[in-house]
């Protein structure tokens, strides 16, 4: 009899192959090696399966964003360590947190009962950032707060299409030249006087 643990490792490999919606708790049994009645030990249904796969990675990522901007760190040092956490996540989590991305719209009702979570308040997580270094005069003041943080979590995000564990490049440096990408366009320059 296979562990829950192997389970919810099989079912996220499935998910993401071929999505929530056309993946069968059929499919995933035949993945596993077991039988299909054999899976209803665990969990009552497919969502359910979902649910389970993604619940630690999301709560443990969220929990890490507001511990980064609670800090006492500067803006620039802030979105560094937040860029990092994020894609440490994609990875150690893979490919879990990718399912939880493509089928997002099936997490959020049970996110908001069970955990009092939601994307929303990650995505307050970034802004939040963005606003600090405004403030302080790291960064441009000519950008909108809410248009920026979207960016840069698009940016991290589209890795679920690319992204491979045993890649070129390790996910340190691809948040280091994430990192320097966000932060040069993000930097304020030098104040100009005006003529005469």
């Amino acid at each position: 009899m296979a562990n829950l643990e192997e389970i919810i490792a099989a079912a996220a490999k499935v998910f993401r192959t071929k999505g929530y919606h056309a993946a069968t708790v059929q499919d995933i049994a035949d993945a596993v090696g077991i039988l299909k009645g054999s899976l209803y030990h665990h969990f009552k249904s497919k969502e359910d399966l979902l649910y389970l796969i993604v619940k630690e990675p999301i709560a443990r990522i969220y929990a890490t964003m507001a511990d980064i901007v609670a800090s006492e760190s500067p803006p620039a040092e802030k979105l560094r360590r937040a860029i990092l956490a994020h894609l440490e996540a994609f990875d150690q989590h893979y490919p879990h947190l990718f399912v939880a991305l493509r089928e997002r719209d099936e997490m959020k009702r049970r996110f908001r009962e069970q955990f009092k979570l939601s994307p929303t308040q990650y995505e307050r997580c970034w802004q939040q950032i963005v606003r600090e270094g405004i403030k302080s005069g790291d960064f441009r003041p000519d950008l909108d707060v809410h248009v920026v943080s979207y960016g840069l979590l698009g940016m991290l995000n589209w890795l679920h299409t690319w992204y491979d564990p045993r890649g070129r490049l390790s996910v340190r440096e691809i948040a280091d030249q994430f990192s320097a990408l966000a932060l040069a366009g993000l930097a304020r320059g030098p104040r100009r006087t005006r003529p005469g």
